[in-house]
């Protein structure tokens, strides 16, 4: 006798261990588990190993961080390009385009770049509020896009999920107040002290912490330890690293490395070697594909250092600039979120059949 047909509704109503209504299937979230596990582990393990080094660092260092709290900074804004240098293969890889059609998807990022950097300029505060917000609702949902595909779902509804770990790693820091965090504010927003009112940062705490601790609790309940753990050291890391050193460890050592994973595992000439475990060829085609916008923008960030007074002036001056790449860069990923989303909805489709939605 035939086996009964498995309806989308099914599938959504009943999961194999009692699963949630908001995590997929394996082949959900985009990539094929078979092909990100490889990318997710090392990228596990960079990320965690980074932040708690530098944990250890501010907790085991005589002094902590102090004033070299710049370093992290610095050093994570500095990681992190790369992670978007090959924002303009994303629609080669999922929609094969031809290399007309990246050039003049290409050209099209760049000016929308330029616009972003030009409204930034025009009109920081607005421009910075925007970019804060905006940013960490792209890292939370970077966070549980990873986690879609690392482990087939977040153990609580993604919004709520992304909500607080962009709120955490972003807005934590900011809310902490540190005189670094200020400095570069007013030096961004020019006739601002660069400080946030109190009660708005008290709002943020108030809210943020428990929140946190709160997801971390319902993984842990869930079995999910390895997202309760990650959470807790997130909270560590904002909590006990200067704010400023905290945001470019994040930035540099987990959202960017992340973010390599998932571009890693999307690449079709890779599928060969990451299903055989091999994750080094991959790699190298990476870093050659971002090579040449990599150092495009280190040449810009060099002149910017060298006109610059200290660092703090680098990081105001280099600012604006990562605003104006963010847009389309967040633009792209959450493309690449939506067209994965509806991949796998098609395919779990009744009986095998493409879904209408």
């Amino acid at each position: 006798m035939a086996g009964r047909c498995t309806t989308r509704a099914d599938r959504a109503g009943a999961r194999p261990g009692g699963a949630r209504l908001d995590e997929p299937s394996a082949e959900h979230a985009g990539a094929p588990r078979d092909l990100i596990a490889v990318p997710a582990a090392l990228a596990t393990a960079v990320s965690t190993t980074g932040v708690a080094a530098v944990l250890a660092v501010e907790v085991l260092v005589p002094g902590g961080w102090g004033a070299a709290a710049w370093v992290p900074l610095v050093a994570g804004l500095l990681l992190g390009l790369p992670h978007g240098a090959v924002d303009h293969l994303l629609p080669s890889y999922r929609l094969h385009w031809r290399p007309v059609g990246l050039l003049a998807f290409a050209a099209g990022y760049a000016a929308l770049a330029a616009l972003a950097w030009a409204v930034f300029t025009a009109a920081p505060g607005p421009g910075l509020l925007v970019f804060v917000l905006v940013s960490a609702w792209h890292f939370g949902t970077g966070e549980t896009a990873f986690a879609d595909l690392r482990a087939g779902g977040v153990p609580v509804p993604r919004p709520i999920a992304a909500s607080v770990l962009g709120a955490l790693v972003l807005l934590v820091p900011l809310a902490r107040g540190s005189s670094e965090v200020a400095a570069i504010s007013a030096a961004v927003v020019p006739g601002w002290d660069g400080q946030l009112p109190g009660a708005v940062r008290v709002a943020v705490l108030a809210v943020v912490l428990p929140a946190a601790v709160l997801l971390a609790g319902v993984s842990a309940a869930r079995r999910r330890w390895l997202e309760a753990g990650e959470v807790l050291l997130l909270l560590a890391l904002v909590l006990v690293v200067p704010p400023a050193a905290a945001f470019g460890t994040w930035f540099g050592t987990w959202h960017a490395v992340r973010h390599v994973a998932r571009v890693v595992a999307e690449d079709p000439a890779g599928a060969a070697d990451l299903r055989a475990g091999r994750l080094a060829p991959s790699l190298r085609r990476f870093a050659v594909a971002a090579a040449a916008p990599t150092v495009a923008v280190l040449v810009v960030l060099t002149l910017l250092w060298s006109a610059a007074d200290g660092w703090r002036g680098f990081v105001a001056a280099y600012l604006p600039l990562l605003a104006a790449l963010t847009v389309p860069h967040v633009l792209v990923v959450a493309w690449l979120d939506r067209s994965a989303a509806q991949a796998g909805s098609r395919r779990m489709g009744t009986c095998g059949m493409p879904s209408s939605t």
